[in-house]
């Protein structure tokens, strides 16, 4: 098989919407956004050995790509609208090929493959995610003022402690989980436009991400740091200590971080009821840009994944 074959036999959409004028086969693709709203754009690369085990399965790898790259258009509030995928490999391994097609296609049910482009070499995979939103309602990384409250969805950690373990065989499942099928908060996102006042997604840790979103705020942040929301597992596996440490720490989460006004936190319980998920309110917004401290006035460190 060839390029073109491959795509039409494992990379073809059954159906486009009806914004999509022309999808895969054209020299672009052709598409229509809302009346009154805004492109979201972002391209995410995942490499093996880097982002996933060299071994993973094309499911896992599939899943991965997708829910880090959906993962900004929740950070951002924007809702699912196309997606195109450059995919490098290094032969075409028909059963591989075939797995991997499946898993894009059950994505595609959520946002369609509109695109991409295929290449002979080390395994990669570029995802460049759009979504939409209202005109001015993008939840941005600047938005944060001091007092606001800082919230966390879902549990920290668990990809990180399953990364400590990749490959052994008595692996902690609910870790393995977090890692190989985490779930970009769509919904949560969606829910918080006008009401946070700005969001990150935690791919390279709490502290790292929610550093980024200081930054961009121009402000400062404490947090309490016995009101982090650790998966049950990780202190079980790795004792409190590291566990706290890779809650902060470690990425891969694909959870939001964002901040609201404490007016907002009626509002805040409400969605959480309304969607079933875990809010914690982790600490607040100060306006010394003196970086994040915990309760006590220590500055809290983490570096988060860096390529270089």
């Amino acid at each position: 098989m060839d390029e073109f074959d491959i795509i039409r036999r494992y990379f073809a959409n059954a159906q486009m919407p009806e914004y999509v004028s022309t999808g895969p086969g054209d020299d672009c693709a052709v598409l229509s956004i809302p009346p009154g709203h805004e492109l979201c754009v972002s391209t995410d690369t995942l490499l093996a050995d880097v982002h996933f085990p060299g071994d993973a399965t094309p499911e896992v790898i599939a899943h991965r790509a997708f829910a880090a790259n959906l993962s900004d258009l929740a950070a951002m509030g924007a809702a699912p609208h196309s997606v195109t995928l450059a995919l490098t490999f290094p032969e075409a391994n028909e059963a591989w090929l075939e797995a991997f097609g499946n898993a894009i296609a059950e994505w595609s049910k959520q946002i369609p493959l509109v695109g991409g482009n295929l290449a002979k070499g080390a395994l990669s995979v570029t995802l460049t995610v759009m979504g939409v939103v209202p005109v001015g309602a993008a939840i941005l990384r600047s938005g944060a003022k001091a007092g606001d409250d800082v919230y966390v969805s879902g549990t920290l950690g668990g990809a990180a402690g399953a990364v400590k373990q990749l490959g052994q065989p008595n692996a902690n499942s609910a870790m393995l989980k977090k890692y190989q099928k985490p779930q970009p908060q769509l919904d949560l996102g969606l829910a918080l436009r006008g009401v946070a006042s700005a969001a990150i997604d935690i791919s390279d840790g709490l502290i790292a991400d929610l550093g980024h979103l200081i930054a961009a705020s121009e402000v400062g942040a404490t947090l309490t740091l016995d009101q982090v929301p650790m998966l049950p597992e990780l202190s079980q596996v790795f004792g409190n200590e590291q566990a706290l440490s890779l809650a902060l720490g470690g990425g891969d989460d694909y959870e939001l971080c964002f901040t609201a006004a404490v007016s907002q936190r009626d509002k805040i319980q409400e969605i959480a009821r309304e969607l079933d998920v875990s809010l914690s309110r982790l600490g607040n917004i100060v306006s010394d840009q003196s970086g994040i401290r915990d309760s006590h006035g220590a500055e809290l460190h983490a570096i988060g994944y860096r390529h270089f």
